[in-house]
C-alpha cells in the first residue's frame, strides 16, 4: 500500500512539473533577468524617441532614435536578482507591457506584426533605454 501511494504521489508531481514546463513565459507569475532565457509574444513596433544630447529637453537639437519595442500580448513581472553584484538587475518590475528590444539581426519585416522573441532580459540603465525592462534578442519569428 505504501509503495502504491508513493507511485501515485510521484505521478501527480511529475504531471504538475510537466505542465509547468509547458507554459509560455507570459503565463508564469515571475520571469528572471539574464542569464535566464525567456520567450515572449507581442506586436513589434518602431517607436521614435529623443536622444542625445538632451533627450527631449531641446527637440530642435536632440537626435531622434527609432527603436524596436515589443508590445506584449500579456503583461509580465520580472523578479529582481538578489545578488549584490547584479547592479541594475536587482530591481523588480511588475506589469511590464512594453519591452525594448536589442537586436543585432534584421527586423524590419516584423514591424507591425505579432512575433515571438527569445532572449535574455535586463533592467534599463542608460538614457537610451526607454522601457524598464529590455531584451537582448537571440531570435525573432512569427508565431
Amino acid at each position: 500500500m505504501r509503495i502504491c501511494m508513493r507511485n501515485v504521489f510521484t505521478f501527480f508531481v511529475l504531471i504538475l512539473l510537466l505542465c509547468g514546463f509547458a507554459e509560455p513565459a507570459q503565463e508564469k507569475d515571475w520571469l528572471s533577468y539574464q542569464p535566464a532565457v525567456v520567450e515572449l509574444k507581442g506586436t513589434l513596433r518602431l517607436n521614435h524617441y529623443y536622444g542625445p544630447p538632451n533627450y527631449g529637453e531641446n527637440p530642435k537639437t536632440d537626435a531622434r532614435e527609432a527603436l524596436p519595442i515589443l508590445i506584449l500580448s500579456k503583461p509580465v513581472n520580472v523578479r529582481g536578482n538578489p545578488d549584490p553584484k547584479a547592479g541594475f538587475d536587482k530591481k523588480s518590475v511588475k506589469g511590464a507591457r512594453k519591452i525594448q528590444l536589442v537586436l543585432t539581426t534584421p527586423y524590419k519585416e516584423f514591424i507591425g506584426k505579432t512575433v515571438i522573441v527569445k532572449g535574455t532580459l535586463f533592467h534599463a540603465f542608460t538614457g537610451h533605454h526607454h522601457t524598464d525592462v529590455l531584451m537582448d534578442v537571440r531570435s525573432i519569428k512569427k508565431p
